[in-house]
């Protein structure tokens, strides 16, 4: 008989998860197959259920002129088609992890979104806001120095002259995303407590 290979994926995270917590010092274990948690997690004076989301590897994503890798998890929904979705009363925390770095991060069910992307820390800076707001920085201190003018910083940093004039614009604002990476929400032990 033939395992599918996403059955086999979702089990290494969820032993993979159940590994990282008992190194945190818990007493954590599978749960029984049909419930909504995957994880019972005994942290002293409480059981937490643990719902475990798992990525293999990032997925490119085409972003403007460039693809971008992130991990992609469908956090809320479960069940026959994806139908229903996870209550704090069926799931108190969402493990995610990312098989390639070995990397979890947890959420609370409370604080998660339905669908979350994950940056992947390897590509840090790179992601199209991240390089627009370093290319921001950079335009602005060279402006300052009065040493260039637009077209002299737009060949300098090569980007097209509207974009130099965009930026040095007085109402310009640098897009800021709210993305995270795995590192982000990785945890310690005090944060299960809390």
């Amino acid at each position: 008989m033939r395992i599918s290979n996403d059955l086999q994926i979702g089990k290494a995270g969820e032993y993979f998860t159940c590994g990282d917590l008992i190194t945190k010092g818990f007493v954590a274990y599978p749960s029984e197959q049909g419930l909504p948690y995957d994880i019972v997690l005994d942290i002293g004076k409480k059981m937490l259920k643990v719902q475990v989301k798992t990525c293999a590897i990032p997925r490119v994503v085409p972003q403007r002129n460039i693809n971008s890798f992130t991990y992609i998890f469908n956090i809320k929904r479960h069940g026959k088609n994806n139908t229903k979705r996870y209550t704090t009363d069926e799931v108190d925390i969402f493990a995610l992890v990312a098989l390639d770095t070995k990397q979890i991060g947890y959420i609370k069910n409370v604080d998660m979104p339905s669908t979350l992307n994950i940056r992947v820390e390897q590509y840090r800076g790179t992601y199209h806001d991240e390089k627009g707001i370093e290319d921001y920085k950079k335009v602005i201190d060279i402006y300052k120095n009065k040493t260039k003018n637009q077209s002299e910083i737009s060949r300098m940093l090569n980007l097209h002259i509207s974009t130099v004039n965009r930026m040095l614009q007085k109402t310009y604002k640098p897009f800021i995303t709210n993305a995270i990476y795995m590192g982000d929400i990785e945890r310690n032990k005090n944060w299960f407590l809390i």
